[in-house]
């Protein structure tokens, strides 16, 4: 694949790609990726990550913030309970935690630091009542209605300088901004990160985080991909259009490797999962959260969770190569729902991606050419690997749902397990519609490799969908990824 100049890793601008932009804009769609930005952004160096390392502690002005923060984990790592384990987290929040002025704070370190550990907190003072019943009873039971002021009031003046929601989210808060390199001159990967906020602090949550954290350095090589795939796409470069979808097929497959090794103990999932849960269309928040000393509506504001979003990877790839238009409007994990949480240069250039994959139509053009029909096939590949274990942690969440949520949650499941049949079966369409004559021997071999994963993913998930009880799961293991 052909080099980049400098500032395409900063900006995403080459000329080409400069005009594809204005005629991005010229449709009435916005290029805001292009300005500059807060701590997350997105570029081809950094991919989702944020431009600097979390800062990892917070100034001395928050010193009891940073001292609760310290006792909340469950487990706190040195051998002893915190306040989570014993049920007194709201205790101390209600009557330790002092009311901070943000009003001073600036600096985008500081702001995304606060967000992060404000998030934690709100999480971890609504839901932990969910948490014990959920240890006593295995149901949730109801979370607290109210945020109090000292964590409601300086949250919403953070979430509103970084224009986020005042909830706990994917990358700004649980993940990509909750890690610190344990050799701060080593590189991130999986044995040199370690989480700064953990709820539960088990070894699972860790790894959840951890995981995370490391797929994502592959996602710059991803950005670089998908901004070359649209561009070669438009002025019909087919030898940079296949290596482009190559070089992102080489990523994405990096990504499936880092979490298949990190994510495959789930025993301790339910430890944490609970304070991972959104305020949006869940029974333990009938009438919302009311946050006290702020404006809000009269029965409360909702928010979807980390447990209700993805990773945008996900994202990416079902805009980047036309997925969405596989399902109806508003079912898939990177719904305008969904969307709307991320930090705001990622709906950006998300939204970016989107119309200008549809603008240049990349599903057609990969389907004009037997040599990209196998790439797109082999991008597809990685997309239904990255799926496929997010629902398989979606399916292992069927048996802790209440009797009130489990009718809602399985139709949940069952959108997602349609979705991911029909990548299958678009995988299978393409291949259904390549001249095997045209292909060499060994990208032969690849498609028909490829395309048997696919009708094993297809039978299995019709299976599931055809069975109304909640048996026949597809093990994680028979997908050899």
């Amino acid at each position: 694949m052909r080099t980049a100049p400098k500032t395409f890793s900063r900006k995403f601008t080459t000329t080409g790609y400069r005009r594809l932009a204005s005629a991005v804009n010229s449709s009435g769609i916005s290029a805001a990726w292009t300005k500059t930005p807060n701590e997350f952004t997105v570029t081809s160096q950094t991919g989702f990550l944020p431009r600097h390392d979390p800062l990892p502690v917070l100034p001395s002005y928050f010193e009891k913030l940073e001292e609760i923060l310290h006792e909340m984990p469950i487990n706190k790592g040195d051998g002893t309970y915190g306040l989570l384990h014993s049920g007194r987290f709201g205790e101390r929040i209600e009557h330790e935690l002092p009311m901070y002025d943000v009003d001073f704070i600036f600096d985008s370190r500081i702001l995304s630091a606060l967000y992060r550990d404000y998030t934690f907190l709100a999480s971890a003072y609504l839901l932990e009542p969910c948490d014990i019943q959920y240890r006593l009873a295995r149901n949730y039971g109801l979370a607290r209605r109210v945020l109090p002021a000292n964590i409601a009031v300086p949250l919403k003046t953070i979430a509103g300088r970084i224009n986020a929601k005042p909830f706990l989210e994917h990358s700004m808060s649980y993940t990509f901004y909750n890690y610190r390199r344990i050799d701060s001159a080593g590189e991130l990967s999986v044995d040199n990160i370690e989480p700064i906020r953990r709820f539960s602090g088990c070894d699972t949550e860790k790894s959840y985080i951890v995981g995370h954290v490391a797929a994502a350095q592959q996602t710059g090589s991803m950005v670089e991909a998908s901004l070359e795939i649209l561009r070669s796409a438009q002025q019909n470069d087919r030898s940079a259009f296949n290596d482009a979808l190559k070089q992102y097929t080489g990523a994405m497959a990096k990504v499936n490797g880092i979490l298949s090794k990190t994510l495959k103990n789930t025993s301790e999932y339910a430890s944490f999962r609970t304070f991972l849960s959104g305020c949006k269309d869940q029974p333990m928040f009938s009438n919302g959260v009311f946050y006290e000393g702020s404006t809000g509506t009269s029965t409360g504001e909702r928010f979807l969770g980390v447990a209700q979003s993805s990773n945008p990877i996900a994202s990416l790839s079902t805009h980047l190569f036309q997925l969405s238009q596989l399902s109806p409007r508003g079912t898939l994990p990177c719904a305008n729902g969904v969307d709307s949480l991320r930090p705001e240069n990622y709906r950006a250039f998300l939204s970016h991606i989107d119309a200008a994959s549809k603008m240049t139509n990349v599903q057609a053009y990969a389907l004009h050419n037997s040599e990209s029909s196998v790439e797109y096939m082999a991008a597809l590949d990685q997309v239904l690997a990255y799926r496929y274990r997010q629902w398989a942690n979606l399916r292992d969440s069927i048996p802790v749902q209440t009797a009130s949520n489990k009718p809602a949650f399985r139709e949940y499941f069952d959108v997602q397990t349609r979705h991911i049949r029909d990548v299958a079966e678009l995988v299978q369409r393409t291949r259904a519609n390549i001249d095997a004559e045209l292909l060499v021997p060994a990208d032969r071999v690849r498609a028909e490799s490829i395309v048997h994963r696919a009708e094993m993913i297809r039978r299995s998930l019709n299976r599931i969908l055809a069975d109304s009880a909640e048996t026949s799961p597809l093990p994680i293991s028979m997908i050899a990824y």
